[in-house]
């Protein structure tokens, strides 16, 4: 077996879920075009614009974790392990892109908000476990609560992230999609920092990771990865591995992968998407996901 695929199937097995090979066809190379690389590169430098934190969510467990969650609901940093001579921040580094994008019937376009881009959505409120938010036209909410799990000898420390929908109007709204969005920078950020936004990317069918091997990491430094899994769906669901490290749609283009091991080598983004559907008057619908490094 290729040992690019080892890392991605053990976090598959942590996650219960089989590595799967559904969707779009792999291209004939495992990275796009330079000048698209170019211009992710030269977004993943821009200055940072996200909303002020909220909550940190650390332990010294498992080498250390620190997770930082911004009032508008975004992951802004992601430091695992977090301890002196190994530090490694694989989101809050360069473009922070962590964050959730609506769609539904009626809505031109789509309501987001990645961290460095937002748009379609009224001022966050928060209280103690929760960041609420309404959509500009007022018909739909999205309250996102945060549950941080400790991990021990045999279980990694994980964040769960639960994303419920209210409908607001006297009327169904259906067509209603939510997505989970991510740019995993693994090992860029942090004083031991070293991989220059270049990652490994996989799905399975529950999940969706970013990694390195760890030939890849030069002599002193480590590998890791991180995975973003559902947990609760509120219908059918996919995972992708998104070209564009931002995209603010409900139907993002997929990443170019590897025709021989569906792996997409670049900086890309990693997505869940949910077919929420229909919503009845004042009903909620929920979905939820869970952060942990490997």
């Amino acid at each position: 077996m290729n040992t690019r695929l080892v890392t991605v199937l053990a976090a598959a097995a942590l996650a219960g879920t089989p590595l799967v090979v559904t969707g779009a066809t792999p291209s004939a190379t495992p990275t796009s075009s330079p000048q698209a690389q170019q211009h992710r590169d030269a977004r993943e430098r821009v200055a940072r614009s996200t909303s002020p934190t909220w909550k940190v969510f650390s332990t010294t467990v498992g080498r250390g974790t620190a997770i930082t969650v911004s009032t508008g609901g975004n992951i802004t940093s992601y430091l695992s392990p977090n301890q002196t001579g190994a530090k490694y921040e694989h989101i809050g580094v360069g473009t922070v892109g962590e964050g959730y994008v609506l769609c539904y019937s009626g809505l031109s376009g789509s309501a987001y908000d990645l961290g460095d881009l937002a748009s379609g959505f009224a001022a966050p409120t928060t209280t103690s476990n929760a960041v609420t938010r309404r959509t500009s036209d007022n018909r739909i909410e999205l309250t996102q609560s945060y549950a941080f799990t400790v991990g021990s000898n045999t279980n990694v420390s994980n964040l769960l992230v639960t994303m419920k929908l209210r409908n607001l109007t006297a009327s169904p709204i259906s067509g209603v999609v939510l997505r989970r969005q991510v740019d995993f920078d693994i090992d860029t950020g942090g004083p031991q920092g070293w991989a220059g936004f270049l990652s490994n990317h996989a799905r399975t069918k529950a999940t969706v990771s970013a990694f390195h091997d760890p030939v890849e990491a030069p002599a002193g430094a480590e590998a890791h990865g991180i995975t973003l899994g559902s947990q609760t769906t509120p219908g059918p669901f996919e995972t992708l591995v998104t070209q564009d490290i931002l995209d603010p749609g409900c139907a993002p283009a997929q990443a170019p992968q590897s025709p021989d091991y569906f792996v997409s080598r670049g900086d890309y983004g990693d997505s869940i998407s949910y077919a929420v559907g229909t919503i009845k008057p004042g009903a909620t619908k929920t979905a939820a996901v869970r952060y942990y490094r490997f």
